[in-house]
């Protein structure tokens, strides 16, 4: 063994120098390596989306993460740099290039809702056109504190459920809207199983 190795691994085992430092080292540093890792999902296995045990209180945080996802899609994505167009004399605008095709949509709508669910409102309030999808260029859907509902379970088997939400006004205005949700177990996931328009 090289005496130099030698003298290092001894100076490292009685503490005399530390590991990153000293001509002794037994191995150099080279700047600062830092691994990140990632974690990667797929698409409806994220966040609230993988409740597999419905109660009354997971149902709020899937509710609102559903409520997210129609937020954005209603919106048409990003809306940066947003298109818009004229179809039948009404102003439509094109979805953000996340959500431009029908798959796209579908596959990001499903993350929180049914499939049939997803079909349902991508066939009804948006348009396909020259396969990218448009939607009437407007903004709609209520503006309800999903996030401070409460709930009752009206029924459940092992794969449906409806419950009962309480839930508030924007800033306290008025009375608590009751809300009806209907959903689903898919892959072993619950899912919003109403069309998100009727929804929200």
């Amino acid at each position: 063994m090289n005496k130099k190795w030698m003298i290092g691994t001894l100076a490292l085992s009685l503490g005399l120098v530390s590991a990153g430092s000293g001509a002794l080292a037994a191995t150099p540093t080279v700047g600062n390596t830092t691994v990140k890792t990632v974690a990667a999902s797929l698409p409806g296995k994220e966040g609230p989306a993988t409740i597999n045990n419905l109660t009354v209180k997971s149902i709020i945080p899937l509710v609102v993460h559903a409520k997210k996802l129609y937020t954005y899609s209603n919106a048409g994505g990003n809306t940066h740099g947003m298109e818009t167009f004229m179809y039948n004399g009404t102003e439509y605008r094109y979805l953000s290039s996340d959500l431009g095709s029908r798959q796209q949509l579908m596959n990001y709508i499903k993350r929180g809702f049914t499939h049939n669910a997803a079909a349902f409102y991508a066939q009804t309030q948006f348009i396909e056109v020259n396969g990218r999808m448009a939607q009437i260029n407007e903004d709609i859907g209520n503006q309800l504190q999903y996030d401070k509902a409460t709930a009752v379970m009206v029924s459940k088997t092992a794969t449906t459920a409806v419950f009962e939400l309480s839930v508030p006004q924007p800033n306290g205005q008025g009375d608590n809207a009751d809300v009806v949700v209907k959903l689903k177990k898919v892959n072993g996931y619950w899912r919003i199983d109403m069309s998100p328009d009727t929804l929200f």
